[in-house]
């Protein structure tokens, strides 16, 4: 029943299914995610965690996927990915940098 109402509007089934979209959308956070747990990485070289190197890092990461993902959503939905993604490595940076100047005293 929604294969013979998808033929009938003229798209394909499998139209929501764009493989090459949705592996960057996955690749962008996760790569983001792990930027934010740069400080307890830092922590184990016995240096001091720096946010310059991965903040810059997350902010092409962030605009790269942006404008992989600008065909598939509207310009909103690219601004609020890439707002998104700056704010949520900002929030696990500072929760994993404050774990690591609580454990260091």
């Amino acid at each position: 029943m929604i294969k013979s109402a998808a033929l009938k509007r003229g798209s394909p089934v499998n139209q929501d299914l764009d493989l090459s979209g949705n592996l960057a959308f996955m690749f962008s956070w996760l790569l983001v995610s792990a930027l934010g747990l740069l400080p307890l990485f830092d922590e184990t070289l016995s240096r001091d965690p720096t946010p310059s190197a991965s903040a810059l890092i997350v902010f092409f990461v962030a605009v790269g996927s942006a404008a992989v993902l600008r065909r598939h959503y509207s310009w909103v939905g690219v601004v609020m990915h890439v707002f998104s993604q700056i704010f949520m490595w900002l929030s696990v940076f500072c929760v994993s940098l404050a774990g690591v100047l609580y454990t260091t005293g």
